[in-house]
């Protein structure tokens, strides 16, 4: 028995639990629909999530610039807004995602919900009806538009794309669900930041991916270094880089007052010698200038893990 069979909700046969269809044919759009965190968007017919950073009806992570989701899948749902779609024998479920998990792009959350289906639910039977996962949380960044003296939130956004597939190859149900994080009114990436290096680490390490598992979250081969919170200042100022010709030409990776030998510079503006690697964020976009520009001020001003020191960052008290 599935962990998802001891999980059926009904009521007199219907669900009683909020159950989002994801957009598919009639037909079968009640073969998979998303729960968890109620849909609200448009008001007349929900079908996607759109919530206010730090609004704890739809929010639950309380950090800063994150919204926290949570996403299940019921399968085989009795909705009464689908009366030509039957139940069927169902055996696949993909999310669509980037692969292999060492894809920079690769979202684990979404991995974590196709995980969900396909190790832990399916397959289900025709006979079995209202079956449901466990919630896999889901996190959408909101981006930061960097500008002088500080810095500015923007929209976050994280689209789920599935497809459900049965024993016939009529049973298709493809599906979508968008999750829409908004900046709180006159909320800032400045709120709450304790230095210019605090900045850098909520601003750039950690919502670009860089503290990532198949990245910098913790020091292994080949870089030798985490970009964590906590860990990342002790990892880079005055460090050799592992890179051996970056080494042998005396670089460090932060160089504290001295931006031109600092090879953190050089992975992010992209400018590398034969043998230095590849620039970073290694397979993403480029950093906005303003990011960069952040970083090469503060390692002008002495790279310190303590004080405002940027120009172009956030000020002090």
């Amino acid at each position: 028995m599935t962990r998802a069979l001891l999980v059926w909700l009904l009521v007199a046969g219907v669900p009683a639990f909020a159950a989002t269809p994801g957009g598919g044919s009639p037909l079968t759009d009640c073969l998979a629909e998303f729960a968890g965190t109620p849909a609200n968007r448009p008001a007349t017919r929900p079908r996607d999530i759109r919530c206010v950073d730090g609004d704890a009806t739809c929010d639950d992570d309380p950090a800063p610039g994150v919204c926290g989701f949570h996403v299940g899948v019921c399968l085989n749902v009795t909705d009464p807004a689908f009366p030509a779609c039957a139940p069927a024998d169902l055996e696949e479920y993909a999310v669509e995602n980037e692969q292999p998990d060492t894809n920079p792009r690769h979202d684990f959350d979404l991995q974590g919900l196709e995980d969900e289906l396909t190790v832990l639910t399916l397959p289900v039977a025709a006979s079995q009806q209202n079956v449901c996962t466990a919630n896999v949380p889901m996190r959408v960044y909101l981006p930061v538009r960097f500008q002088r003296g500080g810095a500015a939130w923007r929209r976050g956004k994280k689209t789920i794309r599935s497809t459900l597939g049965g024993a016939s190859s009529a049973t298709v149900d493809q599906d979508k669900m968008k999750l829409i994080c908004l900046p709180a009114e006159g909320a800032s990436p400045c709120d709450g930041v304790g230095s210019t290096f605090d900045q850098i680490q909520r601003t750039i390490f950690t919502p670009t991916s860089c503290a990532r598992s198949t990245c910098h979250n913790v020091a292994q081969e080949p870089h030798d270094m985490s970009l964590s919170p906590g860990e990342a200042w002790g990892y880079l100022v005055g460090v050799p880089p592992a890179n051996l010709t970056a080494r042998s030409a005396g670089k460090l990776r932060v160089d504290p007052g001295n931006p031109a030998n600092s090879f953190i510079l050089d992975k992010l503006h992209g400018t590398l010698v034969p043998g230095e690697g590849e620039p970073m964020p290694f397979g993403l976009k480029h950093l906005p200038d303003g990011a960069i520009q952040l970083v090469t001020e503060w390692i002008a001003a002495g790279a310190p893990a303590t004080g405002f020191v940027a120009p172009s960052g956030c000020p002090g008290p």
